[in-house]
């Protein structure tokens, strides 16, 4: 069966990585954090971006050695067995499409503040458009990812230089009501901020030198996130009361409203209009990667892993399209959608244990990356990566069954509508010193 085409540089997976981390979150999801976290919603997201970039460590050693698109699904195979593995990959699979409806909503949810429409129609044709996007091929799909991602920053940029006059005006170190829980609350809910960065390995088949490019990749996109959300949550509690900030339903829209008015309103929906758009076309390209390796792999799925002359799995992205339409139709997906982000956190628990036990069962695999610090057979960093997964999973179980102001942020996030006549911005989408030897 024909194979996925190596045509991605370490630039476009750097790109790729950054763009489906960055997605629309953080335009509406920083404000529901400095609600729980105070001036310390810096620390809020340093929390969560620890244990992202822990976890990817575990990402990078698997990765270089099974460069393959499957990606998790691989990793929980040779781990634990097929039944583990294709368990695991539908999650995966499952979590992409689910999220790709919800910020397909979220889209919609921008565009008919700017311009008059109904909601359904724009949600499906920007699923249409960015699935053409991706049948075009891999290329085409990196290229379209550069120039959305680089906007995306842009708009980010501009909330920086709005914000920039007032840094040095609050204490950064106070935690409302000196609740230690908000903190963590307010960590477990901004990791949904770092939620995509683990689809860069499901390009491991479409990149050259994935062996060495695919852990690059992971540790400094994960870098450069890390620089701007600890960045931007200084200068935005900077620039506005944190009770305020919880108030907004655009935070990042009113601090530059306050600076160049309504143009600057307009400015970042339509920096979120791209946001949302590069993080639907990256759940689209992560998805149909794991189940076209899966087709290939599967005997009853095998029809999956064809893949056409351009080398786009085809079959793969008609189905997902197809799922992502009928779970867009429903209007209102955000229970669906709250429960599909907690698969992350099951997802990472997964590939940090299958990474120690791949260390006790096959010690010598090859591993062209391979993660500093180990106690015997056991590597540090993953082991810790499980400890602070496991902390902000609870307190992610806590808000949803809690189903106070912590489950509306999850529900926010995900792409629960606001008010028609409230600001347009209203919608969420999803998300190096020593680090080992090549």
């Amino acid at each position: 069966m024909p194979t996925l085409r190596r045509s991605l540089g370490l630039g476009h997976v750097i790109f790729f990585g950054i763009g489906s981390i960055l997605g629309a979150g953080i335009y509406t999801l920083i404000g529901k954090v400095a609600g729980e976290a105070g001036n310390l919603t810096w620390l809020a997201f340093l929390i969560a971006s620890f244990t992202a970039f822990l976890t990817a460590f575990s990402y990078a050693e698997l990765s270089s050695a099974f460069p393959r698109s499957g990606g998790e699904y691989v990793y929980a195979q040779k781990a634990f067995g097929q039944r583990t593995g294709t368990a695991v990959g539908v999650l995966i699979a499952l979590n992409g499409i689910i999220s790709a409806a919800t910020v397909s909503l979220g889209f919609a949810g921008y565009f008919i503040e700017l311009v008059e429409l109904p909601l359904l129609p724009v949600a499906l044709a920007i699923i249409a458009l960015l699935v053409g996007v991706n049948i075009l091929g891999i290329q085409g799909s990196s290229t379209v990812n550069i120039v959305l991602t680089a906007i995306e920053i842009l708009g980010l940029v501009a909330v920086g230089i709005a914000a920039f006059p007032h840094v040095g005006s609050v204490d950064l170190l106070a935690l409302p009501d000196g609740n230690i829980n908000g903190l963590f609350f307010a960590a477990a809910l901004s990791f949904f901020a770092y939620m995509g960065f683990e689809d860069i390995v499901k390009l491991a088949e479409e990149t050259r030198s994935p062996e060495r490019n695919i852990p690059r990749a992971l540790f400094i996109a994960n870098g450069v996130v890390l620089v701007i959300y600890v960045g931007l949550a200084v200068l935005v509690v900077s620039a506005m009361p944190w009770q305020q900030l919880a108030e907004e339903t655009a935070p990042l829209a009113a601090i530059v409203e306050s600076t160049w008015g309504r143009t600057g309103v307009i400015m970042i929906g339509v920096a979120a209009l791209f946001s949302t758009s590069n993080t639907l076309l990256s759940n689209l390209m992560g998805s149909s990667r794991v189940l076209s390796y899966m087709g290939r792999e599967l005997g009853p799925m095998r029809w999956l892993g064809a893949v056409t002359q351009r080398k786009t799995p085809l079959n793969a992205l008609v189905l997902i399209a197809a799922i992502v339409y009928a779970l867009a139709l429903i209007g209102d997906i955000a229970i669906v959608a709250r429960i599909a982000t907690v698969s992350i956190f099951l997802t990472f628990l997964v590939v940090n244990v299958s990474t120690i036990v791949l260390r006790w069962r096959e010690p010598e695999l090859v591993r062209p990356y391979k993660m500093p610090f180990h106690m015997g057979k056991v590597p540090v960093i993953p082991v810790v990566a499980i400890v602070c997964t496991l902390v902000l999973f609870g307190f992610t179980v806590a808000a949803l069954l809690g189903g106070a102001s912590q489950g509306e942020e999850i529900g926010l996030l995900r792409g629960e509508m606001a008010s028609p006549d409230e600001l347009p911005l209203t919608v969420a989408g999803i998300g190096d010193g020593s680090i080992g030897q090549y």
